[in-house]
């Protein structure tokens, strides 16, 4: 991780916008409502997410959950457990239990392999064949384990946390700044009605960070 000063990736994206004449007059940077600074700067951090969400999981950088405390239930045999995910998380890179002989499987509460964890003939997932469920419940996002053959495993995970701006700084993984100010060219020239150059700027954005088949009503 790099820790980037803001203002100088502000400059950057002007530059990628001066390209377009168009788009870098809409907003002049002496306007009465917001400066071109500004609006760049209240993009970058959507840019971000967007890029760290759907890069290739080599080009990201996680951080272990470190707090996380498992919450393991008998049920059939084995143990289910369910921990509470922390509220910066923006993409799950790995999830292992300690007896589990390979990382689980992600799946969502949406997933038709979700209704077949509560079912106690072996189709669940197990040591072999883990599977880990994001849920939601009580207005919080957790993750069910399936499944241990303990109620003491331990859990190791790594994630993407969102990112933010403190300081005038931004952390952001080396390999993906440059698509980063991409995407954020792309974004002002959306919030600024300019489509046309929008979406050539969101294709290079997509092309440095290594992102395919994502389509473009997805990353808006």
């Amino acid at each position: 991780m790099v820790y980037y000063v803001v203002s100088t990736l502000v400059k950057e994206v002007k530059v990628v916008l001066d390209r377009n004449q168009e788009s870098a007059a809409l907003v002049p940077d002496d306007s009465d409502t917001i400066s071109q600074g500004e609006l760049i700067q209240s993009r970058i951090v959507d840019a971000a997410k967007l890029i760290l969400t759907d890069a290739p999981s080599e080009l990201v950088e996680g951080v272990v959950l470190t707090d996380g405390k498992v919450l393991w239930q008998s049920a059939h045999s084995a143990y289910v457990g369910k921990v509470q995910l922390p509220s910066d998380l923006i993409r799950i890179l790995s999830v292992r239990v300690s007896d589990w002989i390979r990382p689980g499987k992600l799946i969502s509460e949406d997933d038709d392999e979700y209704k077949l964890q509560s079912c106690r003939f072996g189709l669940r997932g197990n040591v072999e064949r883990p599977v880990a469920a994001i849920v939601h419940a009580g207005g919080g996002r957790y993750m069910e384990l399936y499944t241990s053959n303990t109620n003491d495993a331990t859990l190791d995970l790594s994630y993407v946390k969102q990112p933010e701006i403190s300081n005038g700084m931004i952390g952001l993984p080396q390999g993906l700044k440059d698509a980063i100010v991409y995407m954020t060219a792309y974004l002002v020239c959306v919030s600024l009605g300019d489509n046309s150059t929008a979406e050539g700027l969101l294709s290079v954005a997509r092309n440095l960070a290594g992102i395919v088949n994502v389509e473009p009503s997805q990353m808006q």
